[in-house]
């Protein structure tokens, strides 16, 4: 019985670790972009790289960790495996 609450508690802990990761890159992203598009008023090269920090932000949050971990691991509780 214990070896089945350690490893629920790990899957939950896995679970909150990629929601949080999830959350924390999209957040990032948007900030970013929206610093590109409000205060950048005329120096491109920090307009740039604000963009691409953004756009690899959103990736990563919406990508690596939304589908690739966050997907399956929501799957897999909601099929009731482990």
């Amino acid at each position: 019985m214990q070896r089945t609450i350690s490893e629920l508690l790990g899957e939950g802990a896995a679970l909150l670790f990629d929601l949080l990761g999830t959350v924390a890159f999209v957040f990032v992203g948007i900030e970013a972009e929206l610093l590109v598009t409000t205060s950048l008023d005329g120096d491109v090269l920090l307009a740039a790289w604000a963009a691409y920090v953004g756009a690899l932000a959103l990736y990563a949050g919406v990508v690596v960790f939304g589908r690739d971990r966050l997907l399956p691991r929501l799957r897999g509780v909601g099929d009731g495996a482990a």
